[in-house]
Formats: structure tokens, C-alpha cells, sequence
């Protein structure tokens, strides 16, 4: 970097030192700078991303700075030219792997809500809790919608959030279990023996049952879905009230939701043989992902 470059950046650096800006307002200008670069303009100067995000040549350099720090942003000390950071390549890697996601779902919820009635659900993994991605409701006058499409849940309530709590890698089910547990109603679950035993027999049978845990007189049947390297990476659920998921209407509906979440696997690449194969080649990898990150609704 030049003389005259160096002099430039630390008198802008000095002068946003004594800039005060709102978290809201700086975040909302971030994302103009981050807009910037486009695949003609991979690479842009100071002087480039604040004359297109409409900023002051200090502004932008100070966001850049914090950028930068968060991996965001590189900055090219031969060329002093910015570009976007390895942190935005991973971000939207995870973006495009969560729409392919929702994509092979949709149809298959369609199907399920149409040929069951009842209302059926795409969720996946959100760090400490879980994300309702997609919902498609069943026919029946009375439903079940209290999960709508971008609400959270506790992972230890509703069968697709406890399918996803039984699949997560053993330090995060800890963590979950130690500080992130709810009690939605009398019948979640709630202690840590009962989670356990919870998570023995989701694994074991392939699928969870939740009965009045998330609402009183509301039950569902949740299952896995597994991506190409054998990670649980979504569930899949459906959910009515109580009186339809009888003892002799149960068997049907489970069986229902296991072959929709094989069927929206095998859609995402996941093959069992293959999958194992793997998983002893690296030590296990049928655990949950902390996070897909947020679909685009």
C-alpha cells in the first residue's frame, strides 16, 4: 500500500473513532456496502463501495474496518481493493443448501396435507432452538396452526423439534437440555432422564409422537431428514387434534411421515449405504448440524 494510502486510512480510521452511529443504521448501511460487489465488480476501493452505497468516505471506511473483523470483507494490501469474505461464500452456501431444502419439500407436504388432512410442517435446527420453514394445512375444518412458517420452537416440545433434539451431536443436546428447555404445557418434557429416554427411542423407531406437549388437545408424528452425508438436517411433521391421532389411526400416520422424510432424503442425496460408509470413515455423522440457517420465505 502506497504512502498516500496509508495516510488516507489512518486519518479515516482516527475520525471514525469519534463517530457514533445506532446498531440498526449501521447494520442497514452494512449491507448497502456488502451490495456493492457483484459478480462484474468482484473487487472494489474505498473510494468505489462509498460512492455506490451513498456514503461519506469515512462512514464506509469504518464499516468496512468492522466488517472486516467479522471476516466479511478482505482487503487486498497490494491493491488496497476490497472484496467479499470467506464468511459470505459459507453464509450462502448454507442459503442455497436451505432453499434446495424447502424446494424438495414443498411438493411433498402438498401431498402429505391433501392425502391426510392434516396439516404438515418442514422444520429445521436454528442453534438453540428450531424453525418452522415450511407448513402447508390439511382440509380438516378443525387444525392445528399454531407453528406458523419463521416462528421458533423449544427443541424439547412437538415431535419434528424432538426428532431434531434427538439427532443433535452429544455437546450440544447437553447444552440444550441444561439451558434452553421449555415446559409449553403439563406434558412436555422437560428433565433431563426424560429427554434421554426421548432421544433412545426417536432413534431407535425413526420416528417421535408428541401429544399435548407444544397445546393442550393437539398431537403430531415427526421424522427425520437426512442429507447426502447421513446429518439429520430437517424433520418433517404432521400435526391434528387429538381425537384423529387415535391408537388405530396412529400406525397410518407414522407411517405416513417416515416415508415422506425417506422420500425428501433420498431427494437431497442421502443413500443409507453410502451414508454409513462415511460415518465409520470419519467417526459418525448422523448427528444435527447447530444451525441451516434461515430459509428464504
Amino acid at each position: 500500500m502506497s504512502s498516500a494510502a496509508e495516510s488516507e486510512n489512518g486519518r479515516l480510521a482516527r475520525a471514525q473513532s469519534r463517530a457514533g452511529e445506532s446498531p440498526v443504521r449501521s447494520i442497514s448501511r452494512g449491507v448497502r456496502i456488502l451490495e456493492q460487489f457483484t459478480l462484474e465488480r468482484p473487487e472494489l476501493t474505498l473510494t468505489e463501495i462509498a460512492a455506490g452505497a451513498g456514503l461519506t468516505k469515512t462512514t464506509t471506511h469504518r464499516l468496512l474496518a468492522a466488517l472486516q473483523s467479522e471476516e466479511m470483507v478482505e482487503l487486498d494490501a497490494r491493491t488496497s481493493r476490497y472484496r467479499l469474505g470467506l464468511k459470505v461464500f459459507a453464509l450462502g452456501s448454507i442459503v442455497s443448501k436451505s432453499m434446495e431444502l424447502a424446494k424438495q419439500a414443498e411438493p411433498l407436504l402438498e401431498r402429505l396435507a391433501e392425502d391426510t388432512r392434516e396439516t404438515a410442517y418442514l422444520v429445521v435446527p436454528e442453534g438453540d432452538e428450531t424453525l418452522c420453514v415450511r407448513r402447508v394445512d390439511g382440509s380438516h375444518e378443525v387444525r392445528i396452526l399454531f407453528l406458523e412458517v419463521g416462528r421458533r420452537q423449544s427443541y424439547n416440545c412437538g415431535a419434528a423439534p424432538r426428532v431434531l433434539l434427538a439427532h443433535l451431536c452429544d455437546e450440544h443436546w447437553e447444552a440444550v437440555v441444561a439451558h434452553h428447555v421449555t415446559a409449553m404445557t403439563e406434558n412436555s418434557l422437560t428433565t433431563r432422564e426424560e429427554l434421554a429416554r426421548d432421544r433412545r427411542q426417536i432413534r431407535e423407531r425413526g420416528y417421535a409422537v408428541s401429544r399435548e406437549d407444544v397445546t393442550l388437545h393437539a398431537c403430531a408424528v415427526g421424522a427425520p431428514v437426512h442429507d447426502e452425508t447421513g446429518k439429520v438436517v430437517a424433520a418433517v411433521s404432521l400435526s391434528g387434534i387429538e381425537q384423529r391421532f387415535s391408537d388405530e389411526a396412529l400406525p397410518r400416520l407414522i407411517a405416513r411421515i417416515v416415508a415422506a422424510g425417506e422420500e425428501l432424503s433420498k431427494r437431497l442425496g442421502y443413500a443409507p449405504s453410502r451414508a454409513a460408509a462415511g460415518a465409520a470413515a470419519v467417526g459418525g455423522a448422523d448427528s444435527a448440524p447447530d444451525s441451516v440457517a434461515e430459509v428464504a420465505r
